[in-house]
């Protein structure tokens, strides 16, 4: 069960971010040594050991798990940090736009998702995008002032949205540097920055918090960009410690459609 990855170990993610292995503590064999302490019980061999860990899991006796952490660098959109720091539990540090530049680096999807209709925080994978040509009709059905009853479509949709978007980017961080090139602080200045901004933090996390978190952000039901963090995180957290991966995905409930 020896570390097969070094420090710097990196995974890209999306168009610009990336999960970086920093280091860790402890190692499957280290959780189960903490549980046998319990009732002071030696090994039987290694066997007996990844048998108990997978019990440990199973049947929710999971503290054993915090002995152990994972410490990576991850680079993604503001909007992932806001799903991510809704695990408390985890200790981390931020790139601080208070007292530094913002880089100019942007999440720009260039397929889009339609709104679930059923799961209103949810989203589908569609086709209806790859059209080509037409008119993206305006809010109202209403024409403008010069009779035109939408935007002209030049390619697909997902085209079009993806330009928009890169635009609308442009013209936030332009104004960005005007304000920072005028003196005004960084810490206001960063107010027109939208949530597709790439951020980046130091994150320390025990293996039962970390779990917890693959439970909930490789759940199909989770927003695609996080789900493409978590696969990252578990590929790096299934190196370091196989017997808790493995009880993961043994006995880990996945919630379906119809149980929503």
């Amino acid at each position: 069960m020896s570390n097969k990855i070094v420090n710097g170990y990196t995974i890209p993610c999306l168009d610009h971010g990336f999960v970086r292995y920093i280091d860790h503590f402890g190692s499957d064999q280290r959780i189960v040594e903490t549980a046998r302490i319990s009732y002071k019980s030696p090994s039987k061999g290694e066997e007996h050991d990844k048998k108990l860990l997978h019990y440990l899991y199973k049947n929710f006796h999971t503290s054993p798990m915090e002995s152990c952490n994972i410490t990576f660098n991850i680079k993604f959109p503001i909007f992932c940090m806001r799903q991510f720091v809704r695990h408390r539990t985890f200790r981390l540090n931020e790139w601080s736009g208070r007292y530094s530049e913002l880089a100019d680096e942007f999440y720009i999807p260039k397929n889009w998702r339609k709104q679930d209709a059923k799961n209103k925080q949810g989203s589908l994978q569609t086709q209806d995008f790859d059209q080509q040509g037409g008119i993206i009709p305006y809010k109202d059905g209403q024409p403008d002032k010069n009779g035109n009853l939408g935007v002209l479509l030049t390619g697909t949709l997902n085209e079009t949205f993806t330009n928009s978007v890169e635009d609308a980017c442009k013209k936030c961080y332009s104004i960005y540097e005007m304000l920072l090139s005028s003196g005004v602080a960084k810490e206001m200045a960063r107010i027109v920055l939208p949530v597709n901004l790439y951020t980046e933090i130091y994150v320390n996390c025990d293996v039962h918090n970390l779990m917890h978190f693959f439970r909930l952000r490789l759940d199909p039901h989770a927003q695609w960009e996080i789900r493409e963090y978590a696969k990252a995180m578990f590929e790096i957290f299934e190196k370091l410690y196989p017997w808790c991966a493995e009880a993961y995905k043994k006995y880990t409930w996945v919630l379906k459609e119809n149980e929503i």
